[in-house]
């Protein structure tokens, strides 16, 4: 199970230094300036759209996943982390990447909504054998 969160973790940083170029070049072709980072008081339709793409993605990336990292943790911790546990794992994280992956290039919401759909299935089917393998501990 921890290759899986550490592939949940690269693609949350991959994620994150995409978002800081993002944010590095609206500052030096002077779409957005420095003070705007101070409070973030500008309306969306005034950012760059790639920034603001790769900010949701980011962001997108610390709402759900923690329940992720939480089942594969409770997995481990009650060694349920059989081949269908693992295989969900990865699961979830092949759709999360192909989630990002969309986002972040060309943002088609049909393609990310149906790899977010996906993905949510492989977590919920996570928790449902960690209920499982709990009740019969």
């Amino acid at each position: 199970m921890i290759y899986p969160m550490a592939a949940m973790v690269l693609l949350t940083f991959a994620v994150a230094f995409t978002m800081l170029g993002a944010r590095i070049s609206a500052v030096k072709n002077r779409q957005v300036p420095l003070s705007y980072f101070k409070t973030y008081n500008l309306p969306a339709d005034q950012l760059p759209e790639r920034m603001v793409l790769a900010q949701r993605c980011y962001h997108n990336l610390l709402e759900i996943p923690p329940l992720f990292y939480v089942a594969c943790l409770a997995a481990m911790a009650i060694n349920a982390t059989g081949t269908a546990m693992i295989v969900l794992a990865w699961l979830y994280v092949i759709a999360r990447i192909l989630q990002a992956i969309v986002h972040l290039n060309g943002n088609k919401v049909l393609w990310r909504m149906r790899a977010f759909l996906l993905s949510n299935l492989f977590l919920l089917a996570m928790w449902g054998l960690l209920v499982l393998a709990y009740t019969a501990v």
